[in-house]
């Protein structure tokens, strides 16, 4: 994938556990955020 290319259709789960859908988001500029889950082997 490319900068500015469109993303394929995706769901993801948030920190409150609720299914999200990046369809909500079409049109609209959105910055997906991933970080390691505390206490995992990769975040020290």
């Amino acid at each position: 994938m490319n900068i500015r290319e469109k993303a394929p259709t995706f769901n993801l789960v948030t920190t409150d556990m609720k299914t999200i859908s990046n369809e909500k988001y079409k049109g609209k500029n959105v910055v997906l955020l991933f970080f390691p889950l505390a206490f995992t082997s990769v975040c020290t």
